[in-house]
């Protein structure tokens, strides 16, 4: 799609600009929960290859290596990469491994999971850059904030971490939520809008957040 996306901005400004504009973009790359979530966890497909999760934790990292240095060589220069959130408090996961709806807590491991990984990304990063002369890379931290939103909801006008705002909040999530789905009355009140993803109102403070650690950055 992004190699879609520059043929078309070349049809448009040329190839010289291009270029310019893709080598002074700030790429955004949010990857990861997914590869846990659906391929590990939940959906053990990767499991029975690495039935090591820290093996496992490793091999993503190394693909997204593979990632972050072709965008380098179609001309990206300035990449972020986001962490992962604390993977064991999402509702699905929470409902995943509970034997109740009553039951449904954060799952510690999982949380874990999500900071060795992160710190392996955020040390990985600058080794990285290194080898990629002219880039420029920025760890974005978003499992403290998302976690501070759960551990401290008021602060944030937030009266349900647990479930989402769509159906049951339980495990709807993508195409589950839908035209037909029930909503909550207050998407606001609610961290999560689906058993995954988070609310609009909680991407306003994540995105406020990592807004300035960016401008922190380019700074440098």
């Amino acid at each position: 799609m992004f190699k879609n996306y520059m043929a078309r901005l070349k049809g448009i400004v040329g190839d010289k600009k291009s270029m310019e504009i893709i080598n002074n973009a700030l790429v955004v790359i949010s990857a990861g929960p997914n590869d846990f979530i659906l391929n590990y966890y939940d959906i053990p497909t990767r499991r029975r290859e690495f039935p090591d999760n820290y093996g496992y934790q490793d091999f993503v990292l190394k693909r997204l290596d593979g990632f972050v240095r072709e965008l380098y060589g179609l001309g990206c220069r300035k990449i972020m990469v986001g962490g992962l959130p604390p993977m064991g408090c999402l509702p699905i996961q929470m409902t995943s491994k509970s034997q109740t709806v009553m039951s449904r807590t954060c799952l510690e491991q999982e949380n874990k999971d999500s900071v060795l990984y992160n710190q392996k990304l955020e040390k990985q990063l600058p080794q990285i850059e290194a080898s990629l002369p002219g880039s420029k890379f920025l760890y974005a931290n978003v499992y403290d904030p998302v976690m501070d939103m759960i551990q401290n909801p008021s602060k944030y006008g937030f009266k349900e971490t647990k479930k989402g705002c769509c159906g049951t909040g339980y495990l709807e999530t993508s195409f589950m939520c839908n035209a037909f789905s029930k909503t909550c009355p207050n998407h606001s009140d609610h961290l999560f809008w689906d058993s995954i993803h988070p609310s609009e109102a909680a991407y306003n403070y994540l995105g406020n957040f990592i807004d300035a650690q960016i401008q922190e950055w380019l700074k440098a």
